[in-house]
């Protein structure tokens, strides 16, 4: 208890020069919060480091203090970590994001189409099911590439960029058919079904970073805008085919009797993929 009366007093002490931005010698840290000398200056070298800088012999605190609670300062007074994570940035000027929107009640076979690129052997599977040609002509990759290349490729392609996906349920209403009147929706037989359709739809996004540059920032600054990178304009249209055929086409091919199927694409372009039904 009496070592808790004195760090309540010293982070008390702290905040009130972080607030003020005054800068304070150690001596006044002692007195104010029952310290010894040794205590002082272990903590304020160590563990406080992320709160506290010295300069020109006298120690300044930093604005960060004014977002940290009592109980996270207790925390790391007691145990030998620091408050704050150092972080590596990696920055992805340019994305390819994917909403695919499919009723729920095609949830099973939209599950096993997403699970599907989780798994080598299914994606091996999908590479027999395009052919070895198709894909190399798709991404526009060398006539000597060989076809162990090729499959390399697109594995290397789905470990590195397809990790997972974000899945949300949408309620929306949908008219089924042409336009019409309410006089004639009334009339309209009972076969055709309605004509106001109430639906739940899931939608899977994906975020695909197309070009990435990586660089070790502080806490401090990790909200200062990223620097542009160069031109990926060629591997995004690579990645936007893998995507489409190894996912998109992969999904309409097991899912049936849906009279459309919508993939918006956003990021360094937008497009609306729309796989209409043929009439029968």
């Amino acid at each position: 208890m009496k070592n808790d009366n004195k760090l309540q007093k010293a982070f008390d002490f702290l905040m009130q020069h972080g607030e003020s931005g005054k800068s304070f010698k150690i001596e006044e840290l002692i007195k104010a919060s029952g310290w010894t000398l040794g205590t002082a200056e272990i903590y304020l070298s160590k563990k406080f480091s992320d709160l506290v800088e010295k300069r020109n012999g006298v120690y300044h605190v930093t604005p960060e203090i004014l977002r940290v609670r009592y109980e996270d300062f207790k925390d790391l007074y007691r145990q030998k970590q620091r408050l704050f994570t150092d972080y590596v940035r990696k920055t992805s000027q340019k994305v390819l994001v994917y909403e695919f929107f499919m009723p729920l009640s095609r949830e099973d076979r939209l599950r096993e189409a997403l699970d599907n690129l989780f798994y080598k052997d299914t994606i091996q599977q999908r590479i027999k099911e395009i052919g070895i040609e198709k894909i190399r002509t798709g991404l526009n990759l060398p006539g000597t590439t060989s076809n162990d290349k090729v499959v390399e490729f697109v594995v290397d392609f789905m470990d590195n960029t397809i990790g997972g996906y974000s899945l949300h349920l949408v309620n929306g209403r949908f008219r089924a058919g042409a336009l019409t009147t309410r006089k004639e929706v009334v009339s309209r037989p009972f076969s055709q079904g309605p004509y106001l359709v109430d639906e739940i739809t899931a939608v899977v996004r994906f975020i695909l970073p197309v070009s990435e540059s990586q660089e070790t920032v502080s806490q401090m600054n990790l909200f200062e805008p990223a620097k542009d990178t160069a031109s990926s304009d060629e591997l995004a249209e690579q990645m936007r085919w893998l995507f489409l055929s190894f996912f998109a086409e992969a999904v309409t091919r097991v899912v049936k009797k849906e009279d459309e199927i919508w993939l918006l694409e956003s990021g360094m372009r937008s497009a609306l993929y729309r796989w209409v039904r043929k009439p029968e």
